[in-house]
């Protein structure tokens, strides 16, 4: 059995002198508890130890082992091998690694052996015992869910979504974004002439009211880029241009050269300058930190950690903790990601999409009274900058989504909302009869907020819920994106009276 050593205090109260040949004794790292027996095993992660009262199995990283046959010391060191990008590897993991030791009371040191590998180590600083050793291998996604799965490494990083049976979490997030020079006069493209640009259907600026010269295409190595592009564009053949396996040096190429079209993560646009996307019907998609955290840009990259199930020691689980944790999203933010620190979007800022929804209400009375209903449930209100959207085809949660549910949770478990109420509000695409939308919207809506209900158990703050059909889309309604995009449930946080 596993026991918590506050449980163990009737264990064990006395210290004894001496220790009899084969006897370990364990003690916590206070000094106020300490347990005798003999040594069954240690896994790296925990001791086993027969007593007079029985097998008892006790966290590795809350005792200290005193005796003959305890492990080597080195063999004490928590370990976990983890493997990813470049960028994750090396831009992400050492400052959250760093900040989760400053909180911890530890020492931290980064071991760089090569651009493909890192060892990174936390010990106590009073005397540098090594507590954790981490290594980290810069390679693919695939190589490093390979590696997990076949418990080769303890944890991969990725912007893949696994699809095999590991523990996974969004961690952070980023986004593609088409950027240009400065030089170059386009401020916005469509979906379609994105598409055009990209294939090499449109060569040259001046099919765009452009100068005339030819499009250089520059673009990203990496399947991730083509994971992103097949969400929007369903399948799509990439024209001829210059590949990078470096986003700094695509940026920088980009910049200096006015005929340039780039695709880099918004975490790397550098001198450029980024496109906005619009679609056919006018609604525009801007790439800021507010539109990737709530779904709502086309090319957003949730960030996963992935685990494989394997018992972990204590100071290894407690970073994962931490890197899920909403303590570490101004790290993240720091680190040039998009963090999941839960932002508030006013209702003043929604003029283009409340356009829209006027404009497409037209002189249909019923249409405009629902307008109307949902400007005035919601203009007293806050968007929060956390959306649940869902799989395509399905009523499943995608995962980023799936990560929301805890993170709202918390959230409200840390009285964010303290004195509010959060209202879930459903939306559809436009397919299909308003009055059924209107009603499929708000079904989402309830199973919605019956999940985070579930996951955040009592709560003081109100959970409500709406929807208001296919008036309010996101995105134009003409593509697959677009549709998914519109089927979402929205919180939006407002004060207890307007109930």
């Amino acid at each position: 059995m596993l026991l918590k050593l506050s449980a163990l205090a009737v264990l064990a109260t006395m210290p004894c002198a001496g220790l009899a040949a084969g006897t370990v004794a364990l003690t916590t790292l206070d000094g106020s508890l300490r347990i005798e027996g003999e040594l069954l095993s240690f896994d790296g992660a925990y001791f086993r130890i027969e007593t007079e009262h029985g097998a008892l199995t006790l966290d590795g990283g809350d005792v200290t082992c005193d005796g003959e046959d305890c492990p080597d010391p080195d063999a004490l060191i928590a370990r976990a091998k983890v493997g990813g990008p470049d960028d994750m590897i090396h831009r992400l993991m050492p400052p959250l690694l760093e900040s989760f030791a400053d909180r911890e009371g530890l020492g931290y040191r980064r071991i760089f052996t090569s651009d493909e590998t890192v060892t990174w180590e936390l010990f106590r600083p009073e005397n540098e015992e090594v507590l954790a050793r981490i290594e980290g291998r810069v390679g693919t996604e695939e190589e490093a869910l390979t590696q997990l799965v076949s418990r080769d490494a303890h944890l991969s990083l990725g912007r893949k979504e696994s699809d095999v049976d590991v523990d996974q979490d969004v961690i952070a997030l980023d986004a593609l974004v088409p950027v240009v020079s400065v030089d170059n006069p386009r401020a916005v493209i469509t979906l379609e002439q994105f598409r055009g640009l990209l294939t090499g259907a449109i060569g040259n600026w001046a099919a765009l009211d452009g100068g005339d010269f030819p499009v250089a295409l520059h673009l990203p190595e990496g399947p991730d880029v083509r994971r992103s592009l097949s969400r929007v564009f369903g399948g799509l053949r990439l024209g001829e241009g210059a590949r990078y396996d470096d986003n700094k040096a695509l940026a920088r190429a980009v910049a200096d050269d006015p005929a340039a079209l780039g695709l880099v993560p918004l975490s790397r646009i550098g001198n450029t300058v980024p496109l906005v996307i619009s679609g056919s019907c006018g609604l525009a998609s801007p790439a800021t930190r507010a539109s990737v955290k709530a779904e709502d840009y086309p090319l957003t990259q949730p960030l996963f950690l992935h685990r494989n199930g394997a018992r972990q020691p204590r100071l290894i689980r407690d970073f994962i903790a931490y890197a899920r944790s909403h303590e570490a999203q101004p790290v993240i933010q720091a680190a040039g990601f998009v963090d999941q620190g839960i932002g508030r979007i006013a209702f003043d800022r929604q003029g283009d999409r409340l356009a829209n929804a006027v404009i497409s209400a037209g002189s249909d009375q019923d249409r405009m009274q629902e307008v109307q209903r949902m400007v005035a449930t919601l203009m007293e209100g806050q968007r929060l900058t956390l959306t649940f959207r869902f799989r395509d085809g399905s009523s499943e949660l995608d995962a980023q989504s799936t990560s929301n549910i805890r993170r709202l949770s918390d959230a409200i478990g840390r009285g964010d909302f303290a004195g509010k109420e959060l209202m879930f509000v459903g939306f559809t695409d436009g397919q299909g009869a308003s009055d059924g939308n209107v009603r499929l919207s708000i079904r989402r809506a309830k199973s919605v907020r019956r999940a985070v209900s579930a996951f955040a158990g009592d709560s003081d703050v109100p959970l409500v819920a709406d929807g208001f059909g296919e008036i309010l889309p996101m995105a134009c309604d003409d593509t697959a994106w677009g549709r998914q995009v519109n089927r979402r449930v929205e919180v939006w946080v407002r004060g207890q009276a307007l109930r």
